[in-house]
C-alpha cells in the first residue's frame, strides 16, 4: 500500500481541484496526487464505466471518487466502495452521509431556479409550480436531464413532498407537455438561460449561479413558494480496489477536517459541508436563514429506478451532445 502516491476521479473542476493539492499538500508534502476529472451523468455513471474498464484492462484505478450523491449511490450499488469512518467524520452532519461509512459529504450543492432578466418582465415571473404550466412556458424551460436517474431525477423526484396545490403525479404529466430542453450538465442550464436559448431554469447549481452573477450574466433567481432550496453534496468514497489506501485515508482525513473544510468554503466558490464552517462561502454566510431540505431522501432513493422510467416514457426533448459541449451553452463559466 503505496504511501506517496494517490489517483482521484472527480467531478470536480481540475482548476478548482488544484486548491485543494495545494492545502492537502501542504500537510502531506511527499504524497503526489493525480486528479482527473470525469463526468456522472447517466446509468451507469461514466465514472464507474471509466473504473470497471481501468480494472479490466490494469487491474487497477482511482484510489478516491468524488461525486454528487445521487450518481454516487449508483456506483456504491455496484460494490466499488469500502468502508472509512475517519475521525474527522464527525465535523459532517447525519444526514450528509451515510451510517456506515462508504461515503461522506464534502461540498454541499444548493441547487436552485433561475430566470432571464431580459426576457422576463418581473410581474410576469412565475411563482409557484403551476406558473411552470403556463402555454407561455412552452419549449422554454431548461432543466439538467431528469431521464438519467441521477441528480436532475433525484431532484425532481423530491417535489413530491413538496407540492401542495397540485398531485405529483399531475404535475410530472403536464409539466411534460412544456418540451423542456433536457441538458446533459447543470452548467448547460445556466448557459442557456443567460443566452436566451431559453427563459427558464429549474436546477443550476447555486455556486455556479454566483460565478455567473460576477460575470454579470442576465440571470436572477426564481424563487416559487412551494418548491424550497433543495441541497444535495459531493461526497467522497475510498475505493475496494485501491493502491494506496493510506494516502487515500489521509486526503479523506484532510478534506473532512475542519482545516481542509475552511480550505474548500474559502476558494471560490464552493460550500464546504461542515455547517459550522466559518469561511466566506459557508452555508450560512451565503444563504443566512435560507431554509433548505436536503435530498436525496431514502423514499426517493427507492423510487429512482420507477420515476426514471416515468421520465423516460414522458420527457423526449434531448439536447444532442454535440449542442451540449460545442457551443457558447458550454462556455459561459469556463475560465
Amino acid at each position: 500500500m503505496s504511501n506517496n502516491k494517490l489517483i482521484i476521479y472527480g467531478t470536480i473542476e481540475t482548476w478548482e481541484f488544484d486548491s485543494w493539492i495545494i492545502g492537502f499538500n501542504k500537510v502531506h508534502p511527499n504524497i503526489k496526487i493525480e486528479y482527473s476529472r470525469k463526468y456522472v451523468y447517466g446509468t451507469p455513471p461514466p465514472m464507474s464505466t471509466q473504473i470497471t474498464h481501468d480494472l479490466s484492462n490494469t487491474g487497477s484505478s482511482a484510489d478516491i471518487v468524488l461525486s454528487a450523491i445521487s450518481p454516487h449511490l449508483q456506483m456504491q450499488n455496484q460494490d466499488l466502495f469500502q468502508v472509512y469512518n475517519s475521525p474527522e467524520r464527525c465535523n459532517i452532519s447525519e444526514s450528509l452521509k451515510d451510517s456506515e461509512g462508504f461515503w461522506t459529504s464534502i461540498v454541499l450543492l444548493p441547487t436552485m431556479q433561475i430566470y432571464n432578466r431580459e426576457l422576463i418582465d418581473i410581474d410576469e415571473v412565475p411563482t409557484s409550480s403551476k406558473d411552470l404550466l403556463d402555454n407561455r412556458w412552452k419549449n422554454r424551460i431548461s432543466i439538467h436531464d431528469i431521464t438519467l436517474g441521477t441528480f436532475g431525477s433525484n431532484w425532481m423526484s423530491s417535489l413530491r413532498s413538496n407540492l401542495i396545490d397540485i398531485d405529483w403525479s399531475s404535475f410530472i404529466n403536464l409539466l411534460s407537455h412544456q418540451n423542456l430542453q433536457l441538458w446533459p450538465l447543470f452548467r448547460h442550464v445556466l448557459g442557456s438561460v443567460s443566452l436566451g436559448k431559453s427563459d427558464i431554469g429549474l436546477t443550476v447549481m447555486f455556486y455556479e449561479y454566483l460565478r455567473a452573477k460576477d460575470k454579470n450574466l442576465p440571470i436572477e433567481r426564481l424563487v416559487l413558494s412551494d418548491i424550497p432550496l433543495y441541497i444535495s453534496a459531493t461526497v467522497a468514497s475510498i475505493l475496494k480496489t485501491s493502491s494506496n489506501l493510506e494516502s487515500a485515508k489521509l486526503f479523506i482525513d484532510y478534506i473532512l477536517s475542519k482545516e481542509g473544510q475552511n480550505m474548500i468554503g474559502n476558494n471560490y466558490i464552493r460550500v464546504p459541508a461542515y455547517i459550522e464552517s466559518d469561511s466566506k462561502y459557508s452555508i450560512s454566510n451565503i444563504l443566512p436563514d435560507e431554509k433548505y431540505s436536503i435530498f436525496p431522501s431514502l423514499d426517493v432513493i427507492n423510487n429512482t429506478d420507477k420515476d426514471r422510467q416515468l421520465f423516460q416514457n414522458l420527457f423526449k426533448n434531448h439536447v444532442t451532445t454535440d449542442e451540449a459541449f460545442n457551443t457558447d451553452v458550454d462556455k459561459v463559466l469556463k475560465k
